[in-house]
């Protein structure tokens, strides 16, 4: 499992009831990842690590993670434009974890998986293929 891999799938999984509900209405299939940073911040901290961390972006409030002092911003792309990592905070899950997103995040991780599952299956086929 490499965060690559965990990024190709979390895109297949991203819908648009996945969104942050405030935002919701302007997410689109065409930026995935739009209002999904903060469930794809803890995904990324079950399975890597790491800090969760927020800042602002255009106002608006934005979550990464942080891994052996590196900077892994899975939802970046939902910007039209570079940002800047340099005023950010480390915040505790657990306050990330309002009703809401605890909702959002369950879900996704279901996906995820569900998907990962599927993967596993097709891996070990095709390797029993080679044969």
């Amino acid at each position: 499992m490499n965060i690559d891999n965990i990024k190709k799938i979390l895109l297949k999984c991203y819908t648009k009831d996945l969104c942050y509900s405030k935002i919701q209405n302007e997410w689109n299939d065409n930026n995935k990842c739009f209002g999904m940073c903060a469930i794809t911040s803890l995904i990324v901290n079950d399975y890597f690590g790491g800090d969760i961390c927020k800042i602002h972006v255009n106002g608006i409030s934005h979550y990464f993670n942080l891994i052996e002092n590196k900077i892994v911003d899975l939802t970046s792309s939902q910007f039209n434009h570079e940002i800047d990592y340099q005023k950010y905070q480390i915040i505790d899950r657990q306050k990330l974890l309002t009703e809401n997103t605890k909702s959002r995040y369950s879900i996704l991780k279901s996906r995820l998986i569900e998907e990962l599952k599927k993967q596993a299956v097709i891996s070990k086929k095709s390797k029993g293929h080679a044969n």
